[in-house]
């Protein structure tokens, strides 16, 4: 009989994970370590309860999720030589969204946790029937503009052997550390150059979008082996829809490449155990900032009292 392979918590860095450290210690905690080993039939209940809070998703997190996996199934669609019919493709997104809705609402994610678990649901955030209607109403026009972007027209008349949708890794050792970070899509141009595409579904993000830019770049650079130079980078707002390029060099790259390791000195220094990325609760101290909290997963179990 084959063993069990156990699966070890090991540290790594992601955008998203850097996020929540700077967001709140102890909801970080509780998100990477606190809710390890919830997803087992046999977990204890406070356990398990950590770990369904753990995938709760905001309506608006939600909507991007949906958007960038329609665009990923066009792309797959496009890649094998299908064409798709626009408004009958957006019907069914929005279909399979109402089904996910009904599921979150009867706190199907509770025995199945993989499914979708909407934070208003969780929490009982009463929103009109109107603020739900917009939501779908966005994700159409997201939808609609990624069909009617020039940009996509670009994409279609390369071939497709020159794109990247899922295949290429989504991780890379960055000295020592895995980072798990990777371009929406990407592309080789007509000129020659690595085009990589981050869409986005929400409104502008600032030094955040031009971080992770710069991740991206970083990845082109390291597992890509293609220099700046040679790299252009896609913000791609499919809201207005606008698309901005940005370019980037050497010595941006070396400031990404700081802050990076800041941030990973940075979590590292909470560990009880480093080498075997140990942490404890009381080590990581709670947000001041009760906006913070309002809005998060762990709220339950941390500021019940909000």
């Amino acid at each position: 009989m084959l063993a069990v392979r156990e699966i070890r918590n090991e540290f790594s860095w992601s955008r998203s994970r850097d996020g929540s450290f700077q967001d709140c210690r102890r909801k970080y905690f509780y998100h990477y370590y606190g809710a390890w080993g919830g997803w087992a039939p046999d977990a204890p209940p406070d356990l398990r309860r950590l770990y369904i809070l753990k995938q709760l998703a905001s309506r608006q997190m939600w909507a991007g999720r949906t958007v960038h996996d329609a665009i990923e199934m066009a792309l797959n669609a496009f890649a094998d030589g299908r064409d798709l019919p626009i408004e009958p493709f957006i019907r069914d997104v929005v279909e399979r969204m109402r089904g996910e809705w009904r599921g979150s609402n009867t706190g199907r994610y509770r025995d199945e946790p993989k499914t979708l678990a909407l934070f208003e649901h969780e929490y009982a955030v009463d929103l009109p029937r109107e603020a739900w209607q917009a939501m779908s109403r966005n994700v159409e026009t997201c939808l609609r503009n990624f069909f009617r972007l020039p940009l996509l027209a670009r994409i279609r008349v390369t071939s497709s052997e020159h794109w990247s949708i899922e295949h290429w890794s989504k991780v890379f050792d960055f000295e020592g550390t895995p980072m798990w970070i990777a371009p929406d899509f990407g592309f080789w141009t007509e000129e020659g150059r690595l085009a990589l595409v981050d869409w986005k579904t929400g409104g502008k993000n600032g030094d955040g979008a031009a971080f992770q830019l710069g991740c991206y770049a970083l990845y082109a650079a390291e597992l890509l082996g293609v220099p700046p130079a040679k790299v252009d980078l896609l913000e791609v707002n499919l809201r207005e829809p606008e698309v901005t390029e940005h370019r980037w060099d050497d010595e941006r790259l070396e400031a990404i490449r700081e802050q990076l390791r800041l941030s990973i000195r940075s979590m590292k220094a909470y560990l009880a155990d480093p080498a075997d990325n140990v942490a404890r609760i009381e080590d990581f101290e709670r947000t001041e900032e009760l906006r913070i909290c309002r809005w998060c997963n762990f709220r339950a179990v941390c500021r019940p009292e909000l």
